[in-house]
């Protein structure tokens, strides 16, 4: 059933996709010196590796494609690329151009006749033109078998841990048929990658195996927000383990090209049909609208701050799903963060006034549900979140009294930040007006920064408009005892994943 899933894996998945683990594969089958040199200047060499064999050390080259090959595409892909390995030494500082050079292609699919033939006819002219040795060719039977015999079956343990295969195959089953997965379920599954031993080879590979392989799943459905949620999780146990950095590039493209994937999609599909792109069918289209708002300016925003580089039509989606009423309307705390992101986003591109035009909106949002029930906290089910908001309307339905609101902490930070004296108390004063109370979420040692354990929530009671005065002092009462030395970009990751996790102290520091 394993190489089943494995097959199932690299039946679709892209190139992008790939390179993460069969890097930990070449780890474990006995290479080391790996660097991924995929781009404009590779010059035919995806990645390049040594390995040693008894006394004599060899520098490989590997040339990577997903998929089956056709004869079209090894003649007017491939093959050119394959000669630019051999003419072309130029890649990188650890090529070594002084041992012996071997050329591996690499492909998920199988070459098809008669590609085959002109492969073969292809290593007899690199034997007679420069007297070298055959290309070696790895296809997918042998990936699958690597993967199976190197990582994946050992990892799994089938007779000694079903406790894990059975979520295993759980989570796959639940993609499989169409059932809602939220970032807490990713979390919840992803969390016990935090406690593995990632020096130890299995353990890497099997954290980058099922973070690219769920990842390949839900975007197959066109789930791609929960696909960059996956990548994310996975960037989370990497930046635990200070493995991030090696890998970073690579992880940043991934979540960059399911964005970019889901705009174009997204893009395509409101000039279809706006109605239905936006609302849906149903009974619940109500709540799926402000959702689907909400997450597309939280993946755009994303987009926006991991990268200097931005798609017109994107700040144009941007701009237009900014202007839906459900852009302003989050439907529990579990989309405060949602707010953060747009803020950040906004002040980026120096859109103080579309900010607090956002932020405005948000507040008379907030302001109506606390005259009622108040908006369901964070880690609600997203039935809960419904049955909170149809409570208000609809007796019989479960609820909670809510008084404290992490987004309005969000928003106030926004507003301090902003230094508009006269357009905080406003903000100040709607909020006060329905009694709403401003939740924060510590983070107390680094240790917690990376799961919801541990985290220490507080509501301000004393929350008044005197501190506009002084932004500092403003945040000075929940500054943190240690310091986070960590970058921005990951901080924002983390901030994506877990839903309370929120730094003002860094992104809303005045100098």
């Amino acid at each position: 059933m394993l190489k089943n899933v494995i097959e199932n894996y690299l039946s679709s998945i892209r190139e992008v996709d790939f390179f993460g683990p069969f890097k930990k594969l070449l780890e474990g089958l006995g290479y080391f010196d790996i660097h991924l040199l995929h781009g404009p200047t590779e010059f035919g060499k995806d990645i390049i590796a040594k390995k040693q064999d008894g006394e004599s050390k060899s520098q490989y080259c590997f040339q990577i494609k997903v998929g089956d090959i056709n004869l079209n595409k090894f003649l007017r892909e491939i093959k050119p690329q394959l000669l630019e390995i051999i003419t072309n030494k130029i890649s990188h500082p650890n090529f070594d151009k002084s041992i012996p050079q071997e050329i591996v292609f690499v492909t998920t699919g199988n070459i098809k006749p008669p590609a085959t033939a002109s492969f073969q006819e292809f290593n007899q002219f690199l034997n007679s033109k420069f007297g070298m040795g055959s290309i070696q060719t790895w296809e997918k039977s042998k990936i699958i078998s690597d993967f199976y015999n190197i990582g994946i079956e050992p990892f799994f343990e089938l007779h000694n841990s079903p406790d894990f295969v059975e979520r295993f195959f759980d989570l796959f089953s639940k993609i499989k048929n169409g059932e809602q997965i939220t970032s807490f379920d990713i979390t919840s599954y992803s969390d016990y990658w935090l406690k593995l031993d990632l020096d130890n080879y299995t353990n890497k590979l099997q954290v980058w195996f099922e973070g690219y392989f769920f990842s390949k799943l839900l975007f197959e459905t066109k789930n791609y927000y929960e696909s960059v949620l996956f990548i994310i999780a996975l960037c989370r146990v990497l930046i635990k383990n200070n493995l991030f950095d090696d890998d970073s590039i690579l992880l940043y493209q991934s979540i960059k090209e399911n964005i970019d994937a889901f705009c174009l999609d997204f893009t395509n599909s409101l000039k279809n049909n706006r109605d239905v792109t936006l609302f849906g069918g149903g009974v619940f289209s109500i709540f799926a609208y402000p959702i689907l708002c909400s997450r597309t300016l939280e993946l755009l925003s994303l987009r926006m701050l991991l990268f200097e580089e931005i798609e017109k039509d994107q700040t144009e989606l941007f701009g237009q799903i900014l202007n839906e009423k459900g852009a302003y309307r989050p439907i529990s705390d579990n989309y405060a963060i949602t707010i953060f992101f747009i803020a950040q986003a906004l002040l980026k591109f120096d859109k103080k006034e579309d900010l607090k035009k956002y932020v405005n909106n948000c507040t008379v949002w907030i302001c109506d549900r606390y005259q009622e029930h108040g908006l369901s906290p964070i880690g609600y089910a997203p039935q809960d979140e419904y049955e909170q908001i149809m409570s208000e309307r609809l007796t019989g339905l479960k609820y909670l009294e809510m008084k404290t609101s992490f987004a309005s902490a969000i928003i106030s930070d926004i507003c301090a930040y902003l230094g508009d004296s006269n357009f905080y108390s406003v903000i100040a004063n709607d909020l006060r007006a329905v009694e709403i109370i401003p939740e924060y979420y510590h983070i107390n040692n680094n240790d917690t920064l990376y799961d919801y354990e541990k985290v220490v929530s507080q509501s301000d009671y004393d929350f008044n408009l005197e501190l506009t005065d002084d932004y500092t002092a403003y945040i000075k009462f929940r500054r943190k005892k240690f310091e986070i030395h960590m970058g921005n970009k990951k901080l924002l990751l983390l901030s994506f994943l877990l839903r309370d996790r929120y730094f003002p102290q860094i992104f809303f520091n005045k100098k």
